[in-house]
């Protein structure tokens, strides 16, 4: 049989030990949009003559057919995202590792050093970029051009530039019903602890999420409830709590942008004399593991970065199999997790909004 012995194995000689054409033995070995059509008895049967006939797989000749490599990019742009989303980024590895992609991860230092990994690197040919990138500067990078030169650019963050596909977590959604929970747990001077210089994509989302919540209930939106921090994690929240009360003292319930954050406000709230929740209650976002062994042990929401990460590689995939193809966007809902930091407002009594149950469910 042609290819046995010494002499390399070739399509011809895998389409003749299978009794297919070649251009079937191609679209299969090959795995592109047309293998679709092709049975699963035809598949095992081509994949089964590959393997007696010791046929080898040339991953640069697939690539030069396809049109791409099976590399994905994985850019983070900071070392304060990379690890806040460090569970995205283990998540992203094993999406692409089923899929058959190989994945590489950049992180940049800032905007500056992300713009210049984009463009010394020859990119275009790449399976697909994926990006944690919470900045403006991501409107004026060169990830817009490389999207409409038809390389799939998936960012992991919401309200990307035009042109670019989203798979994230439905932020918005998350505050929104946080925001609820507590009002309907009596409170009426409800704060949030964000950050909208750094992190400006997805506290704006977060921000839209508090706010609805607020005029669904008819209480006002009040700048002064707003606290900005700077500063990453428990201390921000820390020191953003003590500036809060010192200008809002009857504040009685906190959304936090991030786990850390929230620990930090529950900690200064103690040293204050105040208890998280007789007196606080706080709500954060991520799911960290301290939230869940903290006294008290922390209300959030849980980062669904397993989800994310398969859909993300589902829709480069997708893209990339089937082009040209319009810019998607995919929010995941994200499940709250009710622990011990909320109750019931400091003399009040739960009232929910139309359609909210009071309390924490059993």
């Amino acid at each position: 049989m042609g290819g046995r012995g010494t002499t390399r194995s070739t399509l011809r000689d895998v389409a003749r030990e299978a009794g297919v054409s070649l251009s079937t033995v191609s679209y299969v070995l090959n795995d592109n949009h047309h293998a679709a059509r092709i049975s699963a008895a035809t598949k095992a049967r081509v994949l089964a003559a590959a393997r007696r006939l010791g046929y080898k797989f040339d991953p640069i000749g697939r690539a030069l057919q396809r049109g791409y490599t099976n590399q994905v990019i994985l850019l983070i742009v900071t070392w304060n995202l990379a690890t806040s989303h460090a569970a995205t980024a283990m998540a992203i590895s094993r999406a692409a590792s089923v899929h058959g992609f190989e994945l590489t991860v950049h992180v940049a230092d800032d905007d500056a050093a992300a713009e210049a990994f984009l463009q010394r690197r020859l990119l275009h040919h790449m399976g697909g970029i994926l990006v944690l990138w919470d900045s403006p500067a991501m409107e004026a990078s060169e990830l817009k051009k490389l999207a409409a030169e038809g390389v799939p650019v998936i960012d992991l963050l919401p309200d990307s530039p035009a042109g670019i596909s989203v798979v994230t977590a439905d932020r918005e959604d998350a505050f929104l019903r946080g925001t609820r929970h507590l009002i309907g747990l009596g409170h009426r001077h409800i704060a949030m602890i964000c950050d909208a210089v750094t992190r400006a994509k997805t506290t704006l989302r977060k921000l839209a999420g508090y706010r609805r919540a607020l005029a669904e209930a008819g209480l006002p939106d009040d700048d002064r409830l707003i606290e900005n921090v700077e500063e990453f994690g428990f201390e921000g929240g820390c020191e953003g709590f003590q500036r809060l009360v010192a200008r809002c003292p009857e504040v009685t319930g906190v959304m936090c942008i991030n786990d850390a954050i929230a620990l930090g406000v529950i900690s200064a709230a103690q040293e204050r004399g105040r208890n998280c929740p007789a007196d606080l209650s706080v709500i954060g976002f991520g799911d960290a593991p301290e939230g869940r062994f903290f006294r008290p042990k922390l209300t959030t929401f849980a980062l669904s970065s397993n989800r994310v990460a398969r859909q993300a590689m589902e829709l480069v995939l997708r893209l990339r199999q089937h082009p040209p193809g319009p810019p998607e966007t995919l929010l995941i809902t994200e499940d709250i997790i009710f622990r011990e930091s909320t109750g019931p407002a400091p003399g009040g009594q739960p009232n929910p909004p139309p359609g909210t149950p009071a309390g924490h469910p059993r």
